[in-house]
């Protein structure tokens, strides 16, 4: 069958499934209050701050080191009371703090007492480990800074990444290039169907490729990364056979169609021949 309204459905809720469930991410207290927080009027942020990690396709591999260096400057001297509080917060595992005043180390605690009168320079440094993940998380709280004043609290600093694996994005990809070969079989078997062409087989595999692909998606909700990626490769491969089944049956078809007409061609060949011979004969021409 070609492309049915069901499946035209099933395509629609299976995509907007996964596209969600990828997309999600994990937020905790202090990144629900940031996003009610105003951006801090007492302390600017010198630079934009260092960070280094192990990257894949642009995100942290779960697991490897992350280094994070801040630089505040320009502590507000206009301020009541002259000190405000520094709230440090990370999503990152084993977390070593570090902070100096003006280049000399102080230990870091968090809250961090800032006195505005005395400061001119606040370097914040941090390692540690990225998340161990089964499938790619979204907006991880790598370093977020606070700061706390008589008037209220503010966000100095809010980083996020997103963290993932080699495996991950290997069963991501295979499933998108699986989805993608889909559509195309799917396209294929269409076609010929409304040439009157049988494609039995070919819907056979091409329902194989479904379940696989539905396989994946289950398999990668239930951070089953590997086994995602294998299911995935299977629906690649049932969609190929598919289309390769599809195609095979309008080739066939189109022999036949052809050997039909030369044998059409050829009968009216003899029987032109035929009635020529007979023609002359009587005439008595030979």
């Amino acid at each position: 069958m070609g492309i049915t309204l069901k499946k035209k459905l099933l395509f629609s809720l299976i995509l907007a499934f996964f596209l969600m469930s990828i997309c999600m991410s994990v937020s905790g207290v202090v990144a629900k209050e940031q996003a009610n927080l105003p951006e801090s009027k007492f302390v600017e942020v010198a630079s934009p701050p260092s960070i280094k990690c192990e990257d894949i396709s642009g995100m942290v591999k779960n697991g490897s080191e992350v280094s994070i260096s801040v630089v505040l400057t320009n502590f507000s001297k206009e301020i009541e009371g002259d000190k405000s509080k520094l709230f440090f917060h990370s999503d990152l595992g084993d977390p070593v703090w570090g902070i100096s005043i003006d280049g000399s180390p102080k230990e870091c605690s968090s809250p961090f007492t800032i006195d505005h009168k005395k400061v001119g320079e606040a370097r914040i440094t941090l390692t540690g480990k990225a998340p161990e993940v089964n499938k790619r998380k979204e907006n991880v709280t790598v370093l977020n800074i606070t700061q706390e004043t008589t008037e209220g609290k503010y966000w100095v600093v809010d980083i996020k990444r997103d963290v993932t694996s080699e495996i991950i994005e290997d069963a991501l990809n295979a499933w998108h290039k699986a989805k993608e070969e889909i559509e195309s079989a799917n396209w294929t078997i269409a076609n010929a169907t409304k040439a009157g062409i049988g494609v039995e087989e070919s819907e056979r595999a091409f329902k194989l490729a479904n379940e696989h692909l539905n396989n994946s998606l289950d398999f990668y909700n239930s951070d089953r990364p590997e086994e995602a990626l294998k299911e995935a490769e299977l629906a690649s491969a049932f969609a190929e056979d598919a289309k390769k089944l599809a195609e095979g049956a309008k080739t066939t078809r189109r022999i036949r169609d052809y050997s039909v007409l030369a044998a059409v061609v050829i009968i009216a060949v003899v029987v032109f021949v035929f009635l020529i011979r007979q023609r002359r004969k009587k005439r008595g021409i030979y």
